[in-house]
């Protein structure tokens, strides 16, 4: 969640759009590592965001958040629009979001399928997502919010994927996954400093979710394919450095989401520990730029390996 651009505090002129941007930087999606440090913290009431993500993926891991490429690593480029509008609900602030994602796919090896090219591209699937909180998380304006004491803040997170993106039976690799899936988590958040303002605040983040996944009935060289939950917990220690400046160390760590195709199971269960870091600065006053990456450093067999690169530019309006 972010401050919007009204902020009227004389000393936090602070960029008020500015430091909702540095606090949260708009969200990412739910595909490659992780959402990302600062994403479900308070911000002003009644905000609106827009954001543009380009991401670089070098890894086995596919546009589909829990499907794995065998035999390849694949490089993906990633353009990635989303909107976000925060709002209150009984007096606390909750926020919806809405996600739209491009990609350009190539394999580094021929693919099984075939395919005379290895590159593949188009829109993915959209996400419409929801964020609902429960504790300490009250809707504030903009000069409550900067003097509100930090503390502890929970969250209810569920997301919504739509299987709107390019597909073909034909393919073993797409841009779209052809099935329905629904990811739900509790984001908490402990917040350390004077005031939510204070751009030397601290956080220490944990997310633990887990993604239900609808069958394809469509799927490369089968009749359905199925898939177990999947489960991800993500944590974040982050420290701001300046009004305009703050950065984070990054984990990640998944496990889960066996296939099985045609009744059959493949014995393939995913486990793979991440690490990462993130910075962020602002751009004048209502706008960011966050940096990160990350890599694989343990997985088993059937995990995703390599590494991911982003860059994301946010404005508040």
């Amino acid at each position: 969640m972010h401050p919007r651009r009204g902020f009227a505090l004389p000393s936090f002129r602070l960029r008020p759009a500015a430091l909702s941007l540095l606090l949260l930087a708009a969200h990412v999606p739910a595909w490659a590592q992780d959402d990302g440090a600062r994403l479900y913290m308070m911000v002003p009431d009644e905000t609106t965001i827009a954001s543009l993500r380009l991401h670089r993926l070098h890894s086995n891991l596919t546009v589909d958040p829990a499907t794995l490429a065998e035999d390849t690593d694949l490089d993906t480029d990633l353009a990635v629009f989303q909107f976000v509008q925060a709002f209150r609900v009984r007096g606390s602030q909750s926020f919806v979001f809405l996600v739209v994602p491009a990609s350009r796919i190539h394999a580094s090896a021929d693919l099984p399928d075939g395919a005379a090219s290895k590159s593949i591209s188009g829109f993915g699937d959209a996400q419409l997502g929801l964020v609902v909180g429960l504790h300490g998380t009250p809707a504030l304006g903009a000069k409550d919010y900067a003097a509100h004491r930090p503390g502890l803040a929970v969250n209810a997170l569920a997301k919504l994927f739509f299987p709107t993106g390019a597909y073909s039976q034909d393919r073993s690799i797409n841009v779209g996954t052809n099935r329905w899936a629904l990811r739900l988590g509790a984001p908490i958040v402990y917040s350390i400093g004077e005031r939510m303002g204070d751009p030397k605040l601290v956080t220490v983040e944990l997310m633990p979710t887990i993604t239900f996944f609808g069958a394809n009935n469509a799927p490369f060289e089968a009749g359905r394919t199925r898939q177990k939950p999947l489960f991800i917990f993500e944590g974040h220690v982050t420290r701001g450095f300046s009004k305009d400046f703050w950065a984070s160390i990054d984990l990640l760590w998944r496990e889960g989401g066996e296939t099985e195709s045609d009744g059959v199971e493949s014995g393939n269960p995913q486990r793979a520990l991440s690490l990462g870091g993130t910075a962020v600065f602002a751009l004048g006053k209502a706008s960011s730029l966050r940096f990160s990456g990350g890599a694989v450093i343990a997985r088993n067999e059937f995990g995703p390996n390599g590494w991911v690169l982003r860059t994301i530019i946010g404005t508040v309006f």
